[in-house]
């Protein structure tokens, strides 16, 4: 560790000076008394001193300040303080030394905070708590898996509710006064007379059903269906829990105990028992996936505000009113209308940490599946879309096919009047009061928002103002669907339409060129093209007028001639060339690479219909011709594989009939290893068998070296010769 403490010399001379100036040598009989010194004053610095054999591990720089100066905060990374321990100096001999006697103006109040260096580390890393793409994937994949099981959720516990058993004994609990409360007579006179008696209905059903739920358990889990944070997501909590039965669901719902969604939902099930149209309501919780945050702590919110706002409640359809009036028993106890705003929606911080109303889905007694959200959020395009999954194109039909599977109904007049009712609800929303709720609105649009290809339309003037108070600017608004989409000559073309005579475009936009240079564009609106009809095909050589290219463009079924059609097929152009009817290749789509020019793809021909028939015929033979020569393909790939396989048995057959078999080779290897084991030690290995000395083989003379040569030579050509035979029989 290195000597973080001051030299001696520094504090000698600090006293010796201290010293002469109490006696009179320094300062003089008329200097004001001395004071004691300031901890955040700098020691001075004396000339002619050797400077310190170590360097400070903290190096603190002060500069000069003038006298009325803030409180300064110095952030040091250290390990250590750096400061001299008590047991090296006393501090009493520094009470007397002055501000005159430093040379220096005094200090402001300092402080100096020192971190370690892992504090430091985290410090540098919580200033992005942002997550990874990857990371961004996959919350947005749980997310929508979440949504889908809770959903789910809601409708199997929706079909228990339909139970006979379940309906026969719920019945019981309802007298016949609050029975016939439920059904009221029509008033003509005054409808709401009528309306008036089923919510009366509706609240003594409701006590009735609150003398009967006598105790409420707590979710088993703790949290329940509530939203979970991803760091509880990680760890698996939100799947934790006792899951019911449906025979367990029934018994808890007759004796009237459970928890509060148990609650809510026996309460749906009881009125269904009186033969009344509910419906239940459920809100799910997935987790948000809009939360980006790396580090995602654990919410820290209380039984009591957590279950504040339910998560099930009921519906019933008032006949009268047309319009379902909302009922909930168990949570906030209260039946309302909604108009405007829905005492259901959350409020407050710790209330939406785990109930974040964003989804609201409805399931009625039918098996019906409907998305309500419009009901219940009072600022659904400004705040509340931007948190669904609904936000973009690619999710909004996601979810719609996922309520489209759980709805098992024909559609009735009540989802008219309520699509009617939503429709209302968007026209009174409003226009937000703030720049980033008015971003991306679907009904509601800034100038400055406007894409490239993107006009408002002539004469179009502003339905409100957004005042940025910040930055004084008042800022024009208009409706969405005073936005007018432009695109270029070729662009319509690709759609099937072409510029009108005399047709004036409304922009012009900088686009690169095929040269490479930058020239202005002109985009047109829809409303100055007109649908392309191509020429019609000759009768009756079918000929058709093609482009300088000798193609024709077919981008949408429209571009097609009127007596013709396309045959899409990579074999179209040999059919139609076999046949010897007249054709147009078609291009169908451009195929854009990477650093190259747009490549246009021949998908098929065009031919007139009365060669229809003719040109399918010829597609199916070459079809069929190209089946049949890939099948001699592979018979012919099977039979080399079997001339090779038997080539191959029998050489093997040969060498074996003429050297032995392997298995014999390594049978004697072995016996001539354990004879030379047997045979005592100092035994040694040639050519990987092992012989004793004792054994070792005779010299031979020089006639019988010449003699096995001889023998061996012979045998070898004439293993040749046979090998070259018997190849020339199998080729």
């Amino acid at each position: 560790m290195p000597d973080n403490s001051l030299p001696r010399e520094y504090f000698e001379l600090i006293r010796k000076a201290v010293r002469e100036r109490n006696s009179g040598g320094a300062g003089g009989a008329g200097e004001r008394p001395l004071k004691r010194h300031r901890r955040g004053a700098r020691l001075p610095r004396v000339e002619g001193l050797p400077e310190p054999a170590t360097e400070p591990q903290v190096v603190i720089n002060l500069e000069e300040a003038p006298e009325e100066t803030p409180d300064e905060v110095i952030e040091v990374s250290s390990g250590e303080s750096g400061s001299p321990s008590e047991s090296e100096y006393d501090s009493d001999d520094f009470e007397d030394v002055s501000d005159d006697a430093t040379g220096q103006k005094p200090l402001g109040n300092i402080s100096v905070t020192i971190h370690k260096p892992k504090e430091v580390e985290e410090a540098k890393s919580a200033v992005r708590n942002v997550c990874c793409n990857d990371e961004k994937k996959h919350r947005r994949f749980m997310h929508m898996f979440q949504l889908l099981c809770l959903v789910s959720h809601g409708a199997v516990r929706n079909s228990w509710l339909n139970n006979s058993k379940l309906s026969r004994k719920l019945n019981r609990l309802v007298p016949d006064k609050v029975y016939e409360l439920l059904h009221p007579q029509k008033d003509s006179e005054m409808p709401l007379r009528s309306t008036r008696k089923l919510l009366d209905g509706l609240k003594q059903t409701m006590a009735l059903w609150q003398k009967h739920w006598k105790v409420t358990q707590r979710y088993a889990n703790g949290t329940g269906l509530y939203m979970q944070s991803w760091d509880e997501e990680k760890r698996g909590e939100p799947w934790k829990g006792n899951f019911l039965s449906k025979d367990s669901f029934v018994k808890q719902v007759l004796k009237g105990v459970g928890d509060r969604d148990v609650a809510a939902q026996g309460f749906v099930a009881l009125l269904r028992s009186c033969n009344v149209n509910a419906r239940l309501v459920m809100s799910p919780q997935p987790c948000d996936f809009t939360d980006l945050k790396e580090r995602c702590r654990p919410y820290d919110v209380p039984y009591d505000d957590m279950t504040k706002y339910p998560l099930f409640w009921c519906e019933v359809w008032d006949k009268f009113a047309k319009q379902w009036v909302t009922v909930d028993p168990v949570g906030l106890k209260l039946i309302e209308q909604v108009r405007h705003a829905s005492k259901l929606e959350p409020r407050g911080a710790a209330c939406c940490r785990r109930n974040m109303m964003r989804y609201v889905v409805a399931y009625d007694r039918q098996e019906g599946c409907r998305d309500i959200t419009r009901r219940y959020c009072q600022w659904l395009n400004a705040k509340v879309r931007r948190r669904r999954i609904t936000k973009d194109p690619q999710g909004q039909e996601w979810f719609g096919r996922v309520v489209g599977a759980l709805h098992r109904r024909k559609r009735t007049k009540i989802d008219d009047y309520e699509d009617e009712y939503f429709e209302v609800r968007n026209e009174d929303e409003g226009m937000p009061d703030n720049l980033s709720d008015i971003r991306n609105h679907p009904y509601y649009i800034l100038e400055r928002d406007l894409r490239v290809n993107q006009v408002l339309c002539p004469g179009s003037r502003e339905c409100g103002y957004l005042n940025l108070q910040k930055k004084g600017l008042q800022l024009k608004v208009y409706l969405r669907r005073d936005v007018v989409d432009l695109k270029s000559g070729r662009q319509w073309y690709s759609e099937g339409r072409v510029l009108k005579t005399g047709s004036r475009y409304l922009k012009t936009v900088q686009r690169k060129g095929r040269d490479g240079e930058m020239e202005d564009e002109r985009l047109y609106p829809r409303e100055a093209t007109e649908l392309y009809v191509p020429h019609p095909a000759t009768y009756p050589l079918g000929e058709i007028k093609k482009n300088t290219f000798g193609n024709i463009e077919v981008f949408v079924p429209s571009m097609i001639p009127a007596n013709c059609c396309l045959i899409e097929s990579p074999l179209a152009v040999r059919a139609a060339k076999a046949v010897g009817v007249q054709y147009a290749p078609a291009v169908t789509r451009f195929k854009f690479e990477r650093g190259a020019k747009a490549k246009a793809v021949v998908s098929g021909v065009v031919v007139a219909h009365w060669f229809k028939d003719a040109v399918l015929a010829a597609i199916e033979a070459l079809q069929d011709a190209e089946e049949d020569r890939e099948r001699q393909e592979l018979e012919v790939q099977a039979l080399e594989g079997w001339k090779k396989l038997l080539v191959k048995m029998r050489i093997k057959s040969d060498l074996n009939s003429t050297y032995g078999t392997v298995r014999e080779v390594e049978e004697n290897e072995r016996e001539q290893e354990s004879q030379a084991a047997a045979g005592g030690g100092g035994g040694f290995f040639v050519t990987g068998s092992a012989i004793a000395p004792d054994h070792a083989p005779e010299p031979q003379s020089s006639d019988d070296e010449s003699q096995q040569a001889s023998q061996h030579s012979g045998s070898s050509s004439g293993l040749e010769d046979e090998y070259a035979a018997f190849m020339d029989d199998i080729a």
